[in-house]
């Protein structure tokens, strides 16, 4: 049986996610849910075969936690894919202006700044998932809660507004990741990590040159904070190319001349 560690509980994003990428096996896949994106991340090796997380979405940018936990982890990214995200809103209350406290996950309450504007003074309460969002506002009287469109609409209640979220394109993009090297199968892109230990100047110019010289796309560049002072960062890219290219073969050796490199995947979305 294959083991998919995502967030919990059911019927989040993530789950949305994590049974979607469970249609590419061919056996029996077991969805496993954790409290937290950190638990998430060190299920693999620990009776799951892979992690399914959020890695970036098209308004709030890159997780932080989980890039952070990439660069110690010994993980291996092995496939990714966009979700379309939606956000509705419902409530017991009358009409919109009768909410007094709305209940919203910390993360759609970055995606969804528009329509929680336009409340007014009200009281926030963040949660930890959407579903708690529901589950306290279903129990409040004067209430609302910001929840994804597809639990929206299953469920009955006495005032609603559909599509909240500030995007009408809106995505997260997941990455599935394993501790086993060996389901890293290759593909069209490749993710690296430029560790800067040396804290020289100029290195991400020269990095840059290393890909640029040789006509090879980076889609993104995300700089992350070492921890150890200011102006220190790693550096997260993500290239077009594959390991068994000639030029990729190239940039990265060049790369790892003048920095520590650490590949973190090369791979196909799905």
């Amino acid at each position: 049986m294959i083991k998919i560690a995502t967030l919990g509980p059911a019927g989040t994003f993530s789950d949305v996610a994590a049974q979607r990428y469970a249609q590419s096996f061919n056996e029996v896949v077991e969805v496993v849910y954790f409290s937290h994106l950190q638990r998430v991340l060190m299920a693999t090796g620990q009776g799951c075969d892979f992690a399914l997380v959020p890695i970036e979405n098209v308004s709030e940018g890159f997780v932080p936690v989980v890039l952070d936990h990439l660069v110690n982890a010994d993980l291996h990214i092995v496939s990714e894919f966009n979700l379309d995200i939606a956000f509705d809103c419902i409530g017991q209350v009358d009409k919109k202006t009768d909410i007094q406290r709305l209940f919203v996950q910390f993360v759609a309450r970055g995606q969804c700044r528009d329509f929680i504007s336009s409340l007014g003074d009200i009281e926030l309460v963040a949660t930890e998932s959407n579903v708690e969002s529901l589950q306290r506002a279903e129990a409040e009287p004067g209430a609302a809660a910001i929840i994804p469109s597809h639990i929206a609409a299953n469920k009955r209640s006495s005032w609603s507004q559909s599509g909240v979220h500030d995007y009408a394109h809106n995505q997260t993009r997941f990455l599935v990741l394993s501790d086993n090297p060996n389901r890293m199968g290759g593909g069209t892109k490749t993710s690296l990590l430029v560790i800067n230990e040396a804290d020289r100047p100029g290195l991400l110019e020269q990095v840059l040159h290393c890909f640029s010289t040789r006509k090879l796309n980076l889609t993104s560049i995300v700089s992350r904070p070492t921890g150890e002072g200011f102006g220190k960062y790693h550096f997260f890219m993500d290239v077009e190319g594959s390991l068994s290219d000639i030029a990729m073969r190239g940039a990265l050796k060049s790369v790892s001349q003048i920095a520590r490199l650490k590949v973190l995947g090369n791979y196909n979305s799905l």
